[in-house]
């Protein structure tokens, strides 16, 4: 039984050969019991029709009268009367056991069942001063098979009637279910474009619109996997054509010292570029992973937001560019992964700093209330498009497409994946030419806490 049709097929037939067995059963049993009380009804009266006959007509016309009257009522019967007995009817007589003749005696009235389908009665009477015994009986055999044959009608017709009406309701089932199997196996060969079409809303119809909602995660997924794989090759390409260009030059034995030494420094920095691509994007794997854990630690933020603050004061003072920073008075303590959130500060300010021009202003900010926790990381710089915007936490991605700014677009998607594994949500705020604004928020179940007295001092940078 490989296809859902004979499955469906066959649990349609048994499910209705076993409904109609039980109720079969059920039925005969309560027509028989209905069929027999009707009888004994029908068979007192007879007996007492009988015993009215015997007492109202002439001896000499009896027999053709009682004769007359079973072939007419469908009843045979006999009849005794002081060791006389007469026979009418087709059925002959069957006699009395002695324990039935006894209870007779005893009760006046006696039932006998020789059979199923033969239902009998006989009872005494005072006829003329003499005690007579009329015995009636009747084969209610046909009135039973009547009733059997109807059923059997019956069954066969809605059997016939189910079946063509299931086939039908099957069909509208199982095309949906085909039509679902061939977009699958397209789907398997790598066809993300196919879709099914299936109009209603029940189970059909949303797991129909499930498979189209995969496939379209599919394609976006291999699309993305696309560009990740070209970006990956342009973001090695480019240092490495770098270090095999400025190592063939270094063989020219004609070089000066001085030269040799631009050209090695040369190689050294696309070197260091391949090495953080590589870290990151290792880092990068690892973060998306399912099993990723983060080692959760209760330590001060106000002291690592200082402490970054301090690593990246070079480069700012490189630009001379000024950083404020604005934190509550009271130290701020927070139960997170401390290397991987001082990784995202890093990100956030160093990229604030690569972004702003020359005697601008980076502005880092904490701010806390009841229910959340927020830092906020402000720049003076060149600001972001809302297309950029739209992108900016995406692998690769990168604004500035003329890479003149050193970096390689994995920083915010690493700041995104960890914030995230944090529970915390990142939003961006940018205008072209008038700077950007990255505010993150921790949820107030993270354990924050914010101690009366001050434990650490904050210095201005």
């Amino acid at each position: 039984m490989k296809s859902i049709y004979s499955k469906l097929i066959i649990g349609f037939l048994v499910s209705i050969l076993f409904s109609f067995s039980i109720a079969g059963y059920f039925s005969l049993r309560k027509n028989s019991s209905e069929l027999g009380r009707l009888t004994v009804e029908e068979l007192e009266g007879s007996s007492q029709h009988i015993a009215d006959l015997l007492g109202l007509i002439d001896s000499e016309d009896l027999p053709h009268v009682l004769q007359g009257y079973a072939n007419t009522s469908e009843i045979s019967f006999f009849i005794e009367c002081n060791g006389k007995k007469e026979v009418y009817g087709k059925v002959g007589y069957l006699g009395l056991s002695n324990k039935d003749y006894q209870k007779l005696q005893r009760v006046g009235t006696v039932l006998v069942s020789s059979d199923s389908s033969l239902r009998k009665m006989a009872k005494s009477y005072e006829i003329n001063g003499e005690v007579c015994i009329i015995y009636v009986q009747k084969d209610v055999g046909r009135r039973e098979m009547i009733f059997v044959d109807s059923a059997i009608l019956a069954v066969f017709c809605m059997l016939i009637a189910g079946s063509i009406t299931f086939l039908i309701i099957a069909d509208i089932i199982v095309k949906p279910i085909s039509r679902l199997n061939k977009a699958t196996n397209e789907l398997s060969k790598g066809n993300y474009r196919v879709r099914v079409n299936y109009a209603g809303n029940d189970e059909i119809a949303r797991l129909n619109r499930s498979f189209n909602l995969m496939a379209q995660q599919l394609a976006k997924q291999e699309e993305t996997r696309q560009q990740f794989i070209s970006d990956v090759s342009h973001e090695f390409q480019t240092p490495l054509t770098a270090i095999q260009g400025f190592t063939t030059i270094l063989k020219n034995e004609s070089l000066t010292d001085e030269q040799r030494e631009k050209y090695a420094n040369i190689i050294l920095f696309h070197t260091k570029r391949l090495s953080t691509l590589s870290k990151n994007m290792l880092q990068l794997t690892v973060l998306e992973g399912e099993d990723v854990k983060l080692d959760i630690s209760e330590f001060s933020l106000t002291e690592q937001l200082n402490r970054v603050i301090e690593t990246q004061q070079t480069l700012a003072e490189n630009k001379d560019i000024e950083i404020e920073v604005n934190m509550p008075k009271n130290d701020v303590r927070i139960e997170a992964d401390e290397a991987r959130l001082e990784q995202v500060w890093i990100n956030l300010v160093n990229n604030a700093i690569k972004y702003t021009n020359e005697h601008g202003v980076v502005t880092v900010s904490v701010k806390r209330t009841l229910k959340e926790l927020e830092v906020k990381i402000q720049d003076t710089g060149v600001g972001m498009s809302k297309e950029a915007i739209s992108h900016i936490f995406e692998r690769f991605y990168r604004q500035d497409k003329s890479r003149s700014i050193e970096g390689n677009g994995l920083g915010l998607s690493i700041v995104k994946r960890i914030i995230d594994l944090h529970k915390g949500t990142i939003d961006v705020v940018s205008v072209e030419d008038g700077g950007s604004e990255f505010t993150v928020k921790f949820p107030q179940e993270r354990s924050f806490h914010f101690p009366d007295k001050l434990n650490i001092t904050n210095k201005d940078h």
